[in-house]
């Protein structure tokens, strides 16, 4: 389940962000975070049931009226990825049943995979 961060939920988001390779970098990850302060931007973070431990991050962008731009989709180690994945493109998607999941370089891999076999 998809569950919207609080605001005092900065370290966990940015800890989260480090299994990143590209986010690695503090000037990145900052400009990150102030990406998705901005209007048309979000951020969730991803459990199995409410009281879970939280499995992932996922990042997107209302784009235009009938697309979201998946960029980020992140997995904690332990996790088993592609499920996870799966799940959190498939709660995103019932979130925005009209609208169309595309990726970025680094995302579209996963939603082809998603769409293959969900």
């Amino acid at each position: 389940m998809l569950v919207q961060p609080r605001a005092d939920d900065e370290k966990t988001i940015m800890g989260l962000f480090s299994l990143v390779p590209d986010l690695r970098n503090v000037k990145y990850l900052n400009e990150t975070m102030e990406a998705y302060k901005q209007d048309g931007y979000y951020l969730y973070f991803f459990q199995d049931e409410p009281h879970d431990p939280i499995t992932g991050l996922l990042g997107y962008e209302l784009y235009e009226e009938k697309v979201v731009l998946v960029r980020h989709v992140v997995v904690t180690p332990g996790s088993p990825k592609k499920a996870t994945q799966a799940q959190m493109l498939s709660d995103l998607q019932e979130r925005y049943p009209d609208r169309t999941l595309v990726g970025t370089f680094d995302t579209q891999t996963a939603i082809d995979k998603w769409r293959k076999h969900y």
